[in-house]
């Protein structure tokens, strides 16, 4: 029972093979000569280099080798999505909803929040919605006095419009980061209760450092509420990034209310080849791993009933049938 398992158990993590040798019970197994946390790195990391073919390249090697890496099923249908490759996006994310299937979510909201994130024009006009939803606005840098910066004045005002437009809609202020003791979330719901919000409409954000954690801890309050659709709030050249860190994070992006700073700048939507910025930084978003430890196998599912049969059976009934007399003579 001992040489099935470690069989087993190399036919799963593809790390390690199995040799029965013809006179002995004893398992010997030998480290792969590749290794699939160093492919599924180099995957990242060419990714983050704006080569998406070396990316997908690097994890079919590390899916060779481990293949229910769930982590790398992700990032193979993210990216053969902005390959437009339909066929390879639709069969790793067939293979990792079977793993998977919480994942192959957050693989699909990646993909779709990135599709709608491409497709947002800037744009100063409240904006129309129906059903539950909440007002988004994305903090930004206080000065060093604590004061907000003219542009982070123009965002929380963009928001106040919208908040005039959709009075029944809480309103999420955004941002951590304090200076002289005040958080931008702080600043944001202090000026907007200046300026006619009730303050019981406010849910204030104020652990986060970064848009990624903004989408993040977001994602979580609203989620508590029952809230899925968000108007985002924000600058016209913040607005593809943070839609697509939202949308990652499971969160839909139904509006968008945009400052009129260099608005003219950014009126074209993204094409496909423009989308590896925030494809990369949704990734993160969706809290998919940016680097493995070396020498680690791939992200395993929890074993399931038929889990190895369908993954590594035909390994297994081949070195059993090779090696059948040495493991019955075993102590088991």
């Amino acid at each position: 029972m001992v040489a099935v398992a470690t069989i087993a158990a190399a036919a799963l993590g593809g790390v390690a093979v199995g040799c029965l040798p013809a006179e002995s019970s004893r398992v010997v197994t030998t480290a792969s000569a590749v290794d699939p946390a160093g492919l599924y790195n180099e995957a990242q990391s060419r990714f983050a280099a704006g080569d998406v073919a070396g990316g997908l390249a690097a994890l079919r090697q590390a899916l060779t080798l481990a293949p229910t890496d769930t982590d790398a099923l992700a990032l193979q249908a993210i990216w053969a999505d902005q390959a437009e490759d339909a066929a390879a996006r639709s069969a790793a994310l067939g293979r990792l909803g079977v793993l998977d299937s919480r994942l192959a979510t957050t693989a699909r909201n990646v993909i779709a929040g990135v599709a709608t994130a491409a497709g947002l024009v800037p744009d100063t006009n409240p904006k129309p919605v129906t059903g539950r939803s909440a007002i988004v606005i994305l903090g930004h840098g206080l000065n060093a006095d604590g004061r907000m910066p003219p542009e982070l004045v123009n965002r929380v005002s963009a928001g106040r419009a919208q908040a005039e437009f959709t009075p029944t809609a809480p309103v999420v202020v955004t941002g951590g980061v304090p200076k002289n003791g005040v958080t931008e979330a702080a600043a944001m719901r202090t000026w907007l209760v200046d300026n006619g919000i009730d303050a019981s409409r406010i849910i204030t954000e104020d652990k986060s450092t970064s848009t990624v954690a903004n989408a993040q801890n977001t994602s979580e309050i609203l989620r508590a509420r029952g809230i899925r659709d968000i108007v985002l709030v924000t600058s016209p050249s913040h607005l593809r990034r943070g839609a697509a860190d939202f949308g990652a994070t499971g969160l839909r992006v139904v509006g968008a209310v945009t400052t009129a700073t260099e608005l003219d700048k950014y009126l074209a939507p993204l094409s496909k080849d423009r989308q590896t910025g925030i494809r990369l930084e949704a990734t993160r978003a969706a809290r998919i791993p940016a680097t493995r430890e070396p020498g680690l196998p791939g992200k395993l599912p929890d074993a399931g009933t038929g889990l190895l049969g369908e993954i590594g059976g035909e390994v297994l009934r081949k070195l059993l049938d090779a090696g059948s007399s040495a493991i019955g003579s075993g102590a088991g």
